[in-house]
């Protein structure tokens, strides 16, 4: 009795000639193909996440010694809020005469999902400071302020900056 060996299925398959001249060119040709691939340039733009523009001219408001905190700030606002939220947000804040570093601070440790903003609000309806978590919160930052110092840096006196002005400034004569 003899045992059948296990054919392999293309072991007896005949390859037309015309297929394997084919598959030569194509091995041939493809170093060429890559490298126009590889040559090839495309030209595509990115839009920024953030509008640059907005962050500075917000961050000039700011006292040079927390300027990068106020620009880092901003930016993680504008990318988590829309900036007409983030600028009517600002625009209280100066119009009030009150200081940007403080509400960026306190703006920064806002959650939507626990809805912590009572020491935003208080710092905008009643000019409220709690010194001590302010300190923490720009520690949290790396910047490293003891409360009296970061007290006296931030209590100086500054005058109401307008930013925008609505309307017009009357008829010329």
């Amino acid at each position: 009795m003899t045992t059948a060996s296990p054919v392999s299925p293309l072991k007896n398959t005949l390859v037309p000639k015309s297929m394997l001249d084919r598959l030569d060119k194509i091995d041939k040709d493809l170093p060429k193909t890559i490298a126009k691939l590889r040559q090839r340039r495309l030209d595509f733009k990115t839009a920024p996440l953030v509008d640059q523009e907005l962050v500075r001219q917000w961050g000039k408001e700011c006292i040079k010694p927390l300027r990068q905190f106020c620009e880092k700030v901003l930016v993680e606002l504008y990318t988590h809020y829309t900036p007409f939220s983030v600028n009517n947000l600002l625009g209280e804040v100066t119009k009030r005469g009150l200081r940007l570093e403080i509400a960026l601070a306190l703006a920064s440790q806002y959650d939507p999902i626990l809805n912590n903003d009572a020491l935003l609000r208080r710092y905008i309806n009643e000019g409220f400071v709690d010194w001590d978590y302010l300190a923490s919160v720009m520690n949290g930052f790396g910047y490293r302020f003891g409360v009296d110092e970061l007290k006296s840096l931030l209590t100086q006196p500054t005058g109401v900056r307008r930013r925008f002005r609505l309307g017009f400034g009357g008829f010329k004569k």
